[in-house]
C-alpha cells in the first residue's frame, strides 16, 4: 500500500507541476512543437497497455530488480494519472517514471528521442551541470559563453531544484542501490531543459553567481537540434580512442565501445598495445569515464591484452525469442550466413546453441553461457600495473569491464561508482513505437550476468575521486595525477 501511495503521489505531483508550469502556454510556442499535442485518455491508456504487453513479450527478465506486483502498482498509478487529456510531453514523463520502476536503464524513454519529434530547426542550447554539495555548477557549455565553475541559479524560469526534479523523472535507473544515477541526473539537466523549453526561439538566459560573487544573467549560444543530434559537431568528442605515453607509463581513453567500424577500433587497440610492448611500459591507465557502452566484442578485445591469468571471460546471456531479439534484427543475408555457419558445425559449438534458440518458438526463454577465450592476433599480454578510471557515466559494457577488473583483482579502480552492478547488466535494446503518441521506447532483449559478485552491488572505486569546484574553474582533470 505504501508503494502504491508513493507512485500516486509522484504522478499527481508531476501532473500538477507541469500543468502549473505550462498550462495553455503550449499553444504559445514560437516554433512547431509536437510535444504540445494533446492526447485523449483513451489514446494514452491504449499506449500504456501496448507498453506493458511489449515488455512482457520482449524483455527476458523484466522483474529481476522489481517485483511484478510493484510494477503493476506503478502501472495502475500511471493509468490513474491519464484519466484526463494530457500533452505528449506530460505523457512522456509519466511513461519515464513507470519504466524506471523496472530499474533497467536499457528499458527506458530517452529524452534525446523526444527531440526527433520536434522541428529539426528548433534551437538547442547545450550545457552540462555538476552537482556539488546540493548546488549546481557549470561544467561545460557551448562556445564557452559563461566561465566554468560558476554556481548556476536558474535557466530561464527554471530553478535548479525544479529542473533537477524534472530530470529525475527522465533519467534512467539501473537499480535502487546505484548511486551513480545522481551524477547522471546532473549531466542530463541541460538536455531535459531544452526538451521542455516552451520558447526555444527566445534567448535562453542563465542566471549564475560569478567567481567574484555577483549575480549575473547571460544568454546562451545555441545550435539547431538537428546538429545537436548529429554527433559530428563541436559539442561532442569525436574520437573513440585516445593514447598517451610518458616515460614508463601509458594511458588509453576508451570513450566508447560503440564504434561504427569495429575492425578499425580493434586495429587501434592493437596499435596501442604494440607500442606498450615496444616502449617497455610498466604502468597502464585505462579510462572508461563517460563510456556509455556498446559492443561486448570490443570490450573482450581490450581485455585480451590485460588478462594475465588466462581465464575465460564468462557471461551468461538470458535471451527471449521475440520480433526484437538480435537474431530477428539481422538482415536476410545475415540470417542466411548465420544458418549456414551453424549447420556446418551442428550440434557442436556455441553457435549451435544460438541456432537452437533461433529456431525456437516466439516467447522461448533460453540461458546460454559464453566462455570466451581472450586472445589477440599479436599474442601480447600486458602484465604490468593497471588502473581503471570510472565515473557515473561508465555504463553497460563499461560496467562489465569494471566488474571484470574488480573480480579479477587486475588493479585499482579510481573515480566514482559506475552506472551498474558487479553482477551484470542488460543489453541489445529493441525499440517499440507507441501507436497513439508515437513515442519510441527501448526495451532490453537480453540480460548479461557476470556470474561474479554480490547481486546488485555497485562497482565502487578503490580510490574515490570527484570533481571539485576549483577543478571546474581551472579546467583541471583531477584524475591526471593517476596517469
Amino acid at each position: 500500500m505504501k508503494y502504491n501511495l508513493l507512485f500516486l503521489f509522484v504522478f499527481s505531483l508531476t501532473r500538477l507541476f507541469i500543468a502549473q508550469e505550462n498550462g495553455s502556454n503550449y499553444k504559445k510556442d514560437q516554433i512547431g512543437n509536437s510535444l504540445s499535442r494533446e492526447l485523449t485518455s483513451e489514446e494514452m491508456l491504449s499506449d500504456l497497455a501496448l507498453l506493458k504487453t511489449s515488455i512482457q513479450k520482449v524483455h527476458p527478465d523484466p522483474f529481476d530488480r522489481c517485483t511484478e506486483g510493484n510494477f503493476n502498482l506503478a502501472f495502475n498509478a500511471a493509468t490513474e494519472a491519464v484519466q484526463l487529456p494530457l500533452s505528449l510531453l506530460e505523457f512522456s514523463r509519466i511513461l519515464s517514471v513507470l519504466l524506471n520502476t523496472l530499474e533497467d536503464s536499457h528499458t527506458a524513454l530517452n529524452p534525446r528521442d523526444l527531440l526527433l519529434l520536434l522541428s529539426k530547426k528548433r534551437p538547442f542550447a547545450p550545457f552540462y551541470l555538476t552537482r556539488i554539495d546540493d548546488k549546481f555548477y557549470l561544467s561545460k557549455i557551448f562556445k564557452d559563453r559563461i566561465p566554468l565553475g560558476v554556481e548556476v541559479l536558474n535557466v530561464n524560469n527554471y530553478s535548479m531544484y525544479d529542473l533537477y526534479m524534472i530530470t529525475q523523472h527522465y533519467a534512467p535507473s539501473e537499480g535502487s542501490e546505484i548511486s551513480a544515477r545522481n551524477e547522471l541526473v546532473s549531466i542530463m539537466m541541460g538536455l531535459v531543459f531544452n526538451v521542455c523549453n516552451k520558447s526555444p526561439e527566445d534567448p535562453v538566459l542563465m542566471t549564475y553567481i560569478s567567481l567574484k560573487g555577483d549575480t549575473i544573467q547571460k544568454p546562451l549560444a545555441s545550435m539547431r537540434s538537428c546538429r545537436y543530434l548529429n554527433k559530428n559537431n563541436k559539442w561532442y568528442e569525436k574520437r573513440n580512442l585516445e593514447f598517451e605515453f610518458k616515460d614508463s607509463s601509458a594511458y588509453i581513453g576508451l570513450k566508447s565501445f560503440d564504434a561504427k567500424r569495429e575492425r578499425r577500433y580493434m586495429r587501434g587497440i592493437d596499435s596501442f598495445f604494440k607500442k606498450v610492448e615496444k616502449f617497455n611500459i610498466n604502468n597502464l591507465t585505462i579510462d572508461i569515464r563517460g563510456n556509455r557502452g556498446g559492443y561486448v566484442l570490443l570490450l573482450e578485445h581490450v581485455l585480451s591484452y590485460i588478462n594475465t591469468n588466462g581465464a575465460t571471460f564468462d557471461l551468461n546471456y538470458l535471451y527471449k525469442r521475440s520480433t526484437l531479439d538480435r537474431f530477428e534484427t539481422l538482415s536476410r543475408l545475415e540470417k542466411v550466413d548465420f544458418e549456414k555457419k551453424a549447420q556446418r558445425v551442428y550440434p557442436k559449438g556455441m553457435i549451435s546453441k544460438e541456432y537452437d534458440f533461433y529456431k525456437s518458438e516466439m516467447g522461448t526463454i533460453e540461458s546460454i553461457l559464453y566462455e570466451k577465450r581472450l586472445t589477440n592476433r599479436k599474442s601480447i599480454t600486458f602484465r604490468g600495473n593497471c588502473k581503471l578510471l570510472t565515473n557515473g557515466l561508465s555504463m553497460s559494457a563499461s560496467v562489465l569491464m569494471a566488474s571484470w577488473f574488480k573480480t579479477h583483482d587486475r588493479g585499482e579502480i579510481i573515480g566514482t561508482p559506475c552506472f551498474g552492478s558487479v553482477d551484470g547488466t542488460h543489453g541489445n535494446p529493441g525499440q517499440v513505437i507507441l501507436t497513439n503518441s508515437g513515442l519510441p521506447i527501448s526495451i532490453s532483449t537480453l540480460k548479461l550476468n557476470t556470474l561474479k559478485g554480490a547481486k546488485r552491488s555497485e562497482v565502487s572505486p578503490d580510490i574515490p575521486v570527484k570533481l571539485s569546484i576549483q577543478d571546474l574553474i581551472e579546467k583541471r582533470d583531477p584524475f591526471k595525477s593517476y596517469y
